[in-house]
């Protein structure tokens, strides 16, 4: 398993956001020193919390900071965007990270950002799907791509200046159905599942749960005569991390920023896409439910390796775990849990550490053997 952060980002509005985002590019720069493989960040035009409108930018920023740490765009919103221009900026991006740059794509999920740009909530998919189509083209083909689609239509197009990569590695996004993970299964692209999907929502069929996820990518996969092992390889899972001394404590620690963080989420509506059962009402969402039941991760290193495992267990398996970013406490204690993290958690799920051969030679010195 390998590890990674992703971020909406969140600042409240009562932050000062230009120190938001010197913290952010300070927070991959530290994510790169402690061994952390990748650094999804979001794109959000609207709703007063998640202030970046354009993840290029931050990436463009932090690839002059960082040497190893793959940067990816979480995601750029098809829907709201011209492709061809899409194409190109991150084509030049890739050069400018010299190929560590990750294309994560997705429909805009964002209820406020939908109604400033004048989105019909229909129409997010089949733009995206068109989109998609596009950017891949364009990306790919060493010809000039001619389409006519309902909402975009090209002749003649080509970038002058194309990926790094030899093949782009194209990221999706899926919030409200499965078929982004059929996608992502049937073309071996990568899946991201948001930090709030619930491993199992018992069936609740307003929102699909990890285990639909893991599904759907499978399935897919094998349909397409593509490895479905190497499908959940590709597989993210995102979901709230925060490390402390025990649970209770870290609990303690985040409760304030928790509170601020779900009333906002809620206030979005989205509180439908975390709950296991059609009864449920919002004000039942309570830290302690959502920490238990979504799950998260939550408590000492040991708390949290065993949280993992049963993730790990739950879904099936998954390639690469993403931690969410949050603004709930302040640098020092944030910086805090990811090194306790870095140092205490990840390594039980790395191979290359061999705990086994290192507590054997512990015992050994130590004379317990």
């Amino acid at each position: 398993m390998r590890f990674g952060l992703f971020t909406m980002p969140e600042h409240p509005p009562i932050e000062n956001w230009t120190l938001s985002y010197d913290r952010d590019i300070d927070d991959i720069v530290l994510a790169e020193k402690l061994g952390f493989s990748e650094y999804w960040i979001g794109e959000h035009h609207t709703g007063g919390f998640e202030n970046v409108p354009v993840p290029e930018y931050m990436i463009a920023k932090a690839a002059g900071l960082t040497s190893r740490i793959r940067l990816g765009t979480g995601v750029v919103n098809l829907p709201y965007q011209d492709p061809f221009q899409v194409a190109e900026r991150l084509a030049f991006l890739d050069h400018l990270t010299h190929g560590r740059l990750e294309y994560g794509f997705g429909g805009g999920g964002l209820p406020t950002d939908q109604a400033l740009f004048g989105l019909d909530r229909s129409e997010a998919a089949p733009r995206t799907n068109e989109a998609l189509e596009i950017i891949w083209e364009l990306l790919t083909s060493e010809d000039p791509v001619n389409y006519e689609g309902v909402y975009w239509k090209y002749e003649n197009r080509q970038l002058q200046v194309g990926p790094y990569q030899d093949v782009p590695p194209f990221a999706i996004a899926g919030l409200t159905g499965t078929h982004n993970y059929a996608r992502c299964g049937s073309k071996g692209w990568k899946a991201l599942s948001v930090y709030f999907a619930p491993t199992d929502n018992q069936g609740y069929p307003h929102a699909p749960d990890l285990l639909a996820h893991g599904k759907a990518l499978t399935a897919a996969a094998e349909e397409a005569g593509l490895d479905p092992a190497v499908a959940r390889h590709n597989w993210r899972i995102s979901r709230e991390v925060y490390v402390s001394d025990s649970k209770n404590q870290a609990m303690n620690e985040i409760r304030e920023g928790v509170q601020r963080s779900y009333e906002y989420l809620l206030g979005l509506g989205l509180g439908a896409l975390m709950k296991k059962d059609e009864t449920m009402a919002d004000a039942e969402l309570t830290f302690e439910w959502m920490a238990e039941e979504i799950p998260w991760i939550i408590g000492s290193p040991e708390d949290c390796i065993r949280q993992i495992q049963e993730l790990e267990e739950a879904t099936g398996g998954f390639g690469t775990f993403l931690i969410n970013a949050r603004d709930w406490v302040t640098t020092d204690k944030w910086n805090r849990s990811l090194e306790l993290f870095a140092r205490y958690v990840t390594p039980p799920f790395t191979p290359r550490e061999n705990l086994a051969r290192r507590r054997r030679l512990a015992d050994v010195a130590l004379g317990r053997s």
